[in-house]
């Protein structure tokens, strides 16, 4: 098994456990909503996050669950529509009762649950790198920020052992994350 699908697994574990006592449940089962586009524009991307994290559920079920409660998976599609994200997300906490949420690819999508999440108190498991300058105590960061991944890499490019790099061109679209991306990398590098 892969150290990605062990630590999905984990992470699935745990905030299933994390979140037992925390939200009104079926005596047999957690519920764990699923927050990923599986059309529109972003499907592509999203839409094997949403197998994984079924294929996790299934695993754990499959090994009795959590705490003998079986994990009940609530999916909902935003369809690449960034305002949906928000009404989806505030469905899953509301009227489906999930206990925590994986879900969101972009920054755009996160920071539109974001304001969701944190007034009803809802936990969001958020699964790529981000741009960083955001902690909030409703949502799980599971990528790296830029000071983790991009500034070590361009330091090491500048570097004696990197190849002494004087000049680099990053590439990306006029976005969220490319924008903060270049801002943390003229700020780290100097």
């Amino acid at each position: 098994m892969s150290n990605r699908r062990n630590f999905i697994k984990v992470t699935v574990l745990s905030a299933a456990l994390a979140a037992i006592g925390t939200s009104a449940h079926a005596a047999d089962t957690i519920k764990v909503g699923v927050l990923h586009s599986l059309s529109g524009t972003m499907a592509i991307s999203e839409t094997a996050l949403k197998e994984t994290v079924l294929m996790t559920i299934d695993e754990i079920n499959k090994s009795g669950g959590v705490l003998g409660k079986k994990l009940e998976p609530v999916v909902v599609d935003p369809a690449s529509n960034w305002p949906l994200f928000a009404e989806k997300a505030r469905q899953l906490l509301t009227k489906d009762k999930v206990a925590v949420t994986f879900g969101c690819w972009t920054s755009v999508s996160r920071k539109s649950v974001l304001p969701v999440y944190k007034e009803l108190n809802g936990l969001l498991f958020y699964p790529v790198q981000y741009e960083g300058e955001e902690l909030e105590k409703n949502v799980f960061y599971t990528g790296a920020a830029p000071n983790q991944q991009a500034i070590p890499a361009v330091e090491y490019l500048m570097s004696k052992d990197g190849g002494e790099a004087k000049r680099f061109v990053l590439l990306g679209t006029d976005y969220v994350y490319p924008r903060r991306l270049q801002r943390a990398l003229l700020q780290g590098t100097r």
